[in-house]
């Protein structure tokens, strides 16, 4: 029979959508399923076109239905039993906190087995590291005369019955200019005995010594990773020249690869006479001390605090290495534990209150309960922990070529939202689990009819998959007395259940 004048065009449309979807079904039975699909539509559109009713929606109409073939034709290909019970696996508790445990390897393995953090925990690469201490000037928006700070900080070093060698430091922003590139960057003046006191070797050519401060004032060391990139880890690095702030610096040596000091982003080291003399902040200023065999923090903390003050040096600070070098672990960790416990305060108000008729709870059931919120909420800081502590760095350098000195207040503020924002999602998807076998509850539903108030439903209604129970969310809570309510099912719900395999969680 041929086609109607009318529908003619429309015909071989759908007879294009058909035969791309019919590719879906398995071959046997690819003929029939296209024949029944055809022929349906066939039938509807010679029936609106001899009734009259053809207009300019019907091929909107025919294009959905046509397009509903794709989804039919893809059930024909898998099994769709096996396929719900697969995307009813994604609800479960294990997949959770393996989707979990899978996002922190990717955030470790990406950031390259999380650097920072591994370094956290090595030792100081110093000598005797609890032999020595930090001295930071006081008021970080006060400026200090450099010339003044290192020559009375070799003064200290003369003086001291506490402290075998005292050094300071300064650090300043500097252009780097390389055969083919300028780099803005970041440089630290030290005290000739710097490196000898922290008790450094170089990896390649040497550092600075006590004679280097009159004999060669244009001496300069460089960083292991600057020397990598920057140089290609030539070998011959040593009496090379490099660019600092225009003007020409001789290299001496290469530090370390594990070298780190409280300011990681420096890359070049330059001796106090390079450049011009200024006042600095405070917070870019300091000395370090290395005390006497037998002296304690303590003692060289009153004699060198002392000191300073007498040379005009108010409220200096002083912290030994270890304590500051396991300071940004013990504040990560502390607000971990503080936000932990926080959730699990949270929990124990928004969860544990909730009202549960017919059912009472074991205490196996309760402790897998809790004890999933756990684990998934520790994995959501640890994945928060590591992309803010080790990306924020790895981004900066992407964008300005080094690691800038807001990396770190930035990783701690983003490390404090991102765990909030871990936390309140925990919350949430532990309210909407069910209390036995931990899955996600689905078919949600609004129950009752719209309120008078801001036109809300009465609550929402949300069901175990296997059947275990239901739990009733009160869309607008009228007092402090309406909460969740848990509601087992008995067995009389049973066969609504039938048709699934239960799947329980351990």
């Amino acid at each position: 029979m041929q086609a109607h004048p009318q529908i003619r065009i429309l015909i071989w449309q759908c007879k294009l959508l058909l035969r791309i979807a019919s590719l879906l079904v398995p071959k046997p039975q690819r003929a029939e399923w296209y024949q029944e699909r055809y022929g349906k539509v066939w039938h509807w559109l010679h029936f609106l076109a001899e009734s009259g009713r053809l207009n300019a929606q019907t091929p909107l109409e025919l294009a959905r239905h046509c397009w509903s073939a794709f989804p039919d034709a893809a059930w024909h290909r898998f099994n769709r039993k096996k396929v719900l019970r697969a995307l009813d696996e994604v609800r479960t508790a294990r997949f959770c906190l393996s989707a979990s445990l899978c996002a922190f390897v990717f955030v470790v393995l990406a950031t390259g087995f999380a650097p920072t953090i591994r370094s956290g925990f090595k030792p100081l690469p110093f000598r005797q590291p609890d032999r020595l201490a930090y001295l930071s000037l006081h008021g970080s928006v006060t400026k200090y005369d450099e010339a003044n700070l290192f020559r009375v900080t070799a003064q200290w070093a003369e003086r001291s019955k506490t402290a075998e060698m005292v050094a300071a430091y300064s650090w300043h922003p500097v252009k780097l200019s390389f055969p083919k590139k300028s780099t803005d960057d970041i440089s630290a003046r030290v005290s000739p005995s710097f490196f000898e006191l922290l008790g450094n070797k170089a990896e390649m050519g040497r550092l600075f010594a006590t004679a280097d401060g009159a004999g060669c004032p244009g001496c300069v060391v460089i960083t292991h990773h600057l020397w990598a990139t920057q140089f290609h880890s030539d070998r011959n690095i040593a009496g090379m020249t490099i660019s600092v702030d225009g003007r020409p610096g001789t290299v001496i040596g290469v530090l370390p690869e594990n070298f780190v000091f409280t300011f990681p982003e420096v890359s070049v080291w330059l001796l106090p006479s390079w450049g011009t003399i200024t006042n600095n902040f405070a917070d870019r200023t300091g000395a370090v001390l290395r005390m006497q065999p037998r002296a304690t923090l303590a003692q060289a903390t009153q004699e060198i605090e002392r000191m300073a003050q007498a040379d005009g040096y108010k409220q200096p600070q002083t912290e030994s290495f270890v304590s500051r070098a396991h300071r940004g672990a013990r504040l990560y960790l502390f607000f971990t534990v503080i936000s932990l416990l926080g959730g699990l305060a949270l929990g124990s108000k928004r969860l544990g209150r909730a009202k549960m008729y017919k059912i009472k709870l074991s205490y196996s059931h309760t402790l897998r309960w809790w004890g999933f919120f756990v684990l998934k909420t520790l994995l959501l800081f640890a994945v928060c922990f590591v992309s803010s502590l080790e990306l924020t760095g790895k981004v900066s350098i992407m964008l300005t070529g080094s690691v800038h000195s807001f990396v770190g207040p930035f990783s701690t503020w983003l490390f404090l939202v991102t765990s909030m924002v871990a936390l309140s999602w925990s919350l949430h998807d532990q309210g909407r689990r069910c209390r036995l076998c931990l899955k996600r509850l689905s078919n949600e539903a609004s129950v009752g009819t719209p309120g008078y108030l801001l036109l809300d439903w009465w609550g929402t209604e949300l069901v175990c998959s296997d059947g275990h129970g239901m739990l009733h969310v009160p869309q607008m809570k009228s007092s402090w007395l309406e909460f969740d309510q848990w509601v087992s099912l008995d067995e009389s719900w049973k066969p609504l259940f039938d048709h699934e395999e239960p799947v329980h969680t351990p």
